[in-house]
């Protein structure tokens, strides 16, 4: 599915003048003379397209948007509609001028746009941080640049963005389909049990200082008479003496394991000495020039001389590295020692916990007064701790579809990363750090004339990203105001404008606008819609088109 710009109709009811452009379903050029084509305005046609659509573009103050009427005629999925802006009030209508909506409502819009487009960007409120469609911009946010905002990587083409919490990362995820509406559920779901996690343990870490208060003022004696609580009492203790059981085993593996090693490297340490001494041996009798296997007298043992000592030095340097070990690994047998007792005297202690005689119950029930409030901790604390239990196993089932999350996000930055790699090489942006390129979320920005390149780089990788990861999604037109930045020299603004050109694939409709533009300057195989400008200076609008296309703005106006 795919969103096109058909028709844009200006008008100035104060002044009765009105402009009419028509684009192509490719790629379109509004430009002018490249001698004094300057203020004919090519930004406002550019910025009242998504303007239209319940953006807010930012115009300068000699266009008073405010008395100001925008008309968009658009396709979707081949459909044609008309969109009707008059400040707040939009209007949306069919091919055949019927009101299908109208609303003065950002968000209605945009939920009701989504019926037709099939998307809309979705993110939590800040206030109440409960999912909500966010209002038409966000939709927009990567396909269009305003001639005044070239900036790097941040948004700065619309008004009006900052109403939600780390937008910028939450709605690049959103348009490349790496975050959805479950999501947010699910980031939403994990603070709850989160927060409720933290209130149970506080109420749990309370009762257990409630509890220790009242064991002192029992004496020691702190065995419940009441058999249900009593049972949950036992099952405290199961649980932490199967913990130390569970410690204890692997800390006795770890201390066998060690061991073991220990025993290895004695062994091979004596293996070494015995080698040591047969080669001394073999040393002393070379020195007499005698063979040390055959004992015959041999006329040249300088090269045998020298291969004992080269085994000499080996052995050496292995006894030195193996006493090295041997020396960590018996640190590492004292502190499992150590341990392994430590271990063993808890488990002791709880063995100790676990004896219950009637003695010891018939001592408690004399203090009935202080047992009914400890039964009352320990029940409370045997709930909290299932609660607690259940709420580890939702995280943990959270966290699983949080990661999947995570694996989607990973994928889409390393090719985010090899996307701005290849740009930086072709237009030789070395002064920006490749690590900048590593995620969506780091900031990036070039100096001077390069400025207007390493936005362009950004915004195109953004689409291709969003083309690759997110298919099936609408396709938005791209809208670039004047990407031949007046910083940039000739040789740059023509490779700049050469690289959004190819990376035109027909899948959705560029819009740019460019001073003095002219095809044949540019290598392309396709049909560049030009729209010339030809008006005077600040007088984009005409009378002539006011009277002509009236009749439309009367029906739109009219219709209820």
């Amino acid at each position: 599915m795919k969103l096109l710009f058909k028709e844009l109709y200006l008008f100035s009811t104060i002044e009765k003048t009105a402009k009419k452009i028509i684009f192509s379903e490719g790629v379109n050029v509004v430009t002018s003379n490249q001698l004094n084509g300057t203020d004919r305005g090519k930004s406002v046609i550019l910025r009242s397209l998504y303007h239209a659509l319940g953006a807010d573009s930012l115009f300068d103050d000699k266009w008073d948007d405010k008395n100001k009427i925008y008309i968009l005629y658009l396709s979707i999925d081949e459909k044609n509609y008309y969109i009707y802006r008059s400040a707040d009030l939009f209007k949306f209508f069919d091919n055949n001028k019927c009101l299908l909506f109208a609303t003065t409502s950002r968000h209605n819009l945009a939920e009701e746009l989504m019926k037709y487009l099939g998307f809309a960007v979705q993110l939590p409120n800040r206030a109440t941080q409960k999912l909500e469609i966010t209002p038409p911009v966000y939709n927009y946010l990567i396909n269009f640049l305003d001639q005044d905002y070239y900036n790097g990587t941040t948004f700065s083409s619309f008004d009006s963005l900052g109403q939600y919490k780390d937008y910028k990362e939450n709605v690049l995820y959103y348009h490349f389909g790496a975050y959805d509406k479950s999501y947010f559920e699910v980031i939403r779901e994990k603070e709850q049990y989160i927060e409720e996690q933290s209130s149970k343990k506080n109420r749990f870490n309370l009762l257990q200082e409630m509890q220790d208060d009242v064991d002192k003022k029992l004496g020691g004696k702190q065995i419940s008479a009441d058999l249900q609580t009593l049972n949950a009492e036992i099952e405290f203790f199961k649980k932490d003496y199967n913990k130390i059981l569970l410690q204890l085993s692997k800390c006795k593996e770890n201390l066998l394991d060690l061991r073991n090693q220990e025993t290895e490297i004695q062994q091979s340490l004596f293996e070494l000495d015995t080698l040591s001494k047969k080669n001394d041996s073999d040393i002393k009798k070379l020195k007499e020039r005698r063979c040390p296997e055959c004992n015959s007298i041999l006329e040249d043992v300088v090269s045998l001389r020298s291969k004992r000592f080269n085994i000499s030095e080996d052995i050496i340097l292995l006894k030195t590295k193996l006493q090295s070990t041997l020396i960590e690994i018996r640190k590492s047998i004292t502190k499992a020692e150590e341990q392994y007792d430590i271990f063993l005297k808890e488990l002791n202690q709880y063995e100790d916990k676990m004896k219950i005689n009637n003695t010891q119950i018939k001592d408690i029930l004399r203090h009935k007064g202080f047992l009914e409030i400890r039964e009352g901790i320990i029940l409370e604390k045997n709930s909290l701790n299932s609660i607690l239990d259940k709420i580890e196993k939702n995280l943990i089932e959270v966290q699983r579809k949080i990661r999947k999350y995570a694996n989607k996000k990973k994928i889409i930055n390393e090719k985010y990363y090899s996307l701005l790699m290849d740009a930086r090489t072709q237009f030789g942006l070395y002064e920006i750090d490749s690590d900048n390129f590593k995620s969506i979320k780091t900031p990036f920005c070039a100096s001077g004339s390069n400025k207007p390149i390493a936005t362009v780089i950004w915004y195109l990788t953004l689409i291709a990203l969003r083309e690759e990861f997110n298919p099936l999604a609408v396709k938005f037109p791209i809208v670039f105001d004047s990407p031949n930045n007046a910083e940039t020299d000739d040789v740059k603004r023509h490779d700049l404008l050469q690289y959004i050109l190819n990376s035109f694939n027909g899948n959705t409709q560029l819009i740019l606008s460019s001073i003095g533009f002219q095809k044949e300057d540019f290598n392309c195989d396709f049909d560049i819609n030009i729209i010339l400008l030809e008006n005077a200076k600040y007088h984009l609008l005409d009378e002539h088109s006011y009277n002509e296309n009236y009749y439309l703005l009367e029906t739109f106006c009219n219709a209820k």
